[in-house]
């Protein structure tokens, strides 16, 4: 019976979206997406389920790999794209050093989501019982830059530690690679987002050393934006607008949409298999946040000042040189 009114409701949502588009003109929009992990599963979501002409868009999506974060947002500055869907670390450090040579920032967060993506995975046999333990070991990490460091960083602060401090080496691992390097002890453990932990625990590589729900704020705070260049959103507000409204729609279905259909949507976007998703899914959040505001309040007050503690972004960046409300504001 429970399912039964799932689907139900599930319908209900999509015969709701569609009557809020019929009358709207389609808009073209092209639209890179971070394939990393569960983290970004609203995109796939979005136009698997058809949302995105539901909300009046014809949309033209274009996959980047884990690891290649900083190509999607040099490909969104570059015009490549129209919007774009994936960390916002990049972003952050691209604004700041317009604003330290006196430009305007670029580029803008129109909406933020994915709350507490990071975890720290350790080899299976390996002693672990606090940060300590990592002394001298290595990790593997997507990229130098990556988010996941950003926020990992952060947590070793509010320990008065550093990964410097740690004498940790960060090597640059693919998502895909890191449970085989960790089985192999090519690395000591990594930091990723799920569901890499989870198939790590299940190929018996690794156990989860830190989730989320251990970090304290940081784990709360949001990882993934939807981003676009500040004079294109100026002259295409309503695209804006109706993308951030079907990533809201994505969000809202994540939690009511059967779960069989959710499954199938998360294997043909991560492949990973159904065992390890159901195992990774009760670690994630990939909606969008409700409350806009205090999702970045969150956000600045960890990753960004981790970030500004590093001298990653100077200190006179703004939350005005990153975000922009009025975009949502509708959803």
């Amino acid at each position: 019976m429970k399912l039964v009114k799932s689907a139900a409701l599930y319908m209900c949502l999509a015969i709701s979206s569609v009557a809020g588009a019929s009358a709207q003109d389609a808009l073209p929009v092209r639209i890179g997406w971070l394939k990393a992990s569960l983290t970004t599963i609203a995109q796939p979501i979005a136009e698997q389920e058809g949302l995105y002409a539901k909300r009046g868009l014809t949309a033209k999506v274009t996959a980047v790999t884990s690891g290649n974060n900083a190509t999607g947002i040099e490909s969104l500055l570059r015009g490549d794209y129209d919007i774009y869907f994936g960390a916002m670390s990049e972003l952050a450090r691209l604004n700041a050093v317009a604003v330290e040579q006196g430009a305007p920032p670029p580029l803008v967060a129109v909406a933020i989501g994915t709350p507490g993506a990071t975890h720290l995975v350790v080899q299976k046999d390996m002693p672990f019982k606090d940060v300590e333990d990592l002394r001298g070991k290595t990790l593997g990490v997507s990229s130098l830059g990556s988010i996941h460091v950003v926020m990992f960083r952060y947590y070793l602060a509010s320990r008065n530690l550093t990964t410097e401090k740690l004498g940790l080496k960060l090597l640059r691992v693919a998502g895909g690679d890191m449970p085989p390097a960790l089985l192999t002890k090519q690395i000591d453990g990594f930091l990723h987002s799920q569901p890499t932990p989870s198939i790590a625990v299940s190929v018996g590589a690794g156990r989860v050393a830190l989730a989320p729900n251990d970090m304290g704020d940081v784990g709360k705070s949001p990882t993934s934006a939807i981003m676009t260049k500040r004079d294109w959103a100026a002259k295409n507000p309503e695209t804006v607008r109706r993308v951030v409204a079907a990533f809201t729609d994505a969000s809202n279905l994540f939690s009511t949409m059967p779960k069989e259909r959710l499954m199938q949507i998360a294997q043909s976007a991560t492949g990973s298999d159904v065992k390890e998703l159901e195992n990774a899914l009760p670690y994630v959040d990939p909606r969008l946040v409700k409350d806009f505001r205090e999702g970045v309040e969150i956000y600045w007050r960890t990753e960004i000042a981790a970030m500004k503690e590093r001298g990653e972004v100077i200190d006179k960046f703004t939350q005005s040189d990153m975000f922009d409300l009025s975009y949502a504001a509708a959803r």
